[in-house]
């Protein structure tokens, strides 16, 4: 019996180290280094206890998040039109801004 189990634990790892290869093709390891890109924050407007957070990258690119009181983050990485669909009263103070 302990033959038996040694030689289908055996089998079992051999057959998945051969199914697992010795690399997969498309994994690419990447340190939060090379992640890290600059973005600028920029507290913009603060209306009914949430701030609404400005996000701008390297490239100019735009997008907003909002924090609530306890500066929870509740959502990230908004453009304009969603922001003023999911948060109408925070859009229309950016926009009187």
């Amino acid at each position: 019996m302990k033959t038996l189990f040694i030689t289908i634990f055996l089998m079992t790892s051999m057959a998945a180290s051969t199914l697992a290869g010795s690399g997969c093709e498309h994994y690419k390891e990447v340190t939060f280094a090379e992640q890290k890109s600059s973005i600028q924050e920029t507290l913009i407007v603060e209306v009914e206890g949430m701030e609404l957070i400005q996000l701008t990258n390297e490239d100019g690119k735009v997008l907003f998040k909002i924090r609530n009181l306890f500066g929870e983050e509740v959502a990230q990485g908004l453009d304009r039109e969603q922001l003023a669909e999911q948060f109408p009263k925070v859009y229309k103070a950016l926009i009187e801004s």
